[in-house]
């Protein structure tokens, strides 16, 4: 899903409503940056978006639910509403406590390499496999790429 066009109008219009110029967004970005953006002919990324929320004045989620209501065709509620409930579904889930050990005093910790052991994939793949299935028929019923199958069926 490719927001470049909502953010540029969700970008421009804010600045506008604001009576913001381009020099009121210099600290973060060259006015030259700021006109491709908002004329939809480069991508932000996250870290700068959240930057540029600040002299915008606009909460960065708020920023993205306008821009995701935009190319859904509802209202931003909606869009955060929709946040809402999948929140809660994470949640219950014990996603947000396990997102916690992920993340220690500001450091991202190392996962282990490699692909991750038990995952779906691998089973089931593990699974056709045994059953005499071949790579390319696991392929096919699991949707998978080759390259997945492939790396799952030498192990």
């Amino acid at each position: 899903m490719s927001l470049k066009k909502e953010i540029a109008a969700t970008i421009r219009v804010v600045r506008s409503v604001r009576g913001l110029a381009y020099e009121d967004l210099a600290p973060v970005t060259a006015r030259s940056n700021i006109s491709a953006l908002e004329r939809g002919k480069i991508n932000i990324t996250i870290d700068k978006l959240i930057e540029l929320s600040t002299p915008l004045k606009l909460d960065p989620v708020a920023l993205l639910a306008i821009s995701i209501s935009l190319g859904k065709g509802e209202s931003p509620e909606a869009a955060l509403e929709r946040a809402r409930v999948e929140l809660e579904i994470f949640r219950s889930e014990g996603g947000l406590d396990h997102l916690a050990t992920h993340i220690v005093n500001d450091t991202l910790l190392q996962r282990s390499r490699g692909k991750p052991e038990g995952s779906k994939n691998a089973q089931s793949i593990k699974e056709l496999k045994a059953a005499g299935l071949t790579r390319k028929e696991v392929m096919v019923r699991l949707g998978l790429s080759r390259s997945t199958v492939y790396g799952h069926w030498k192990t």
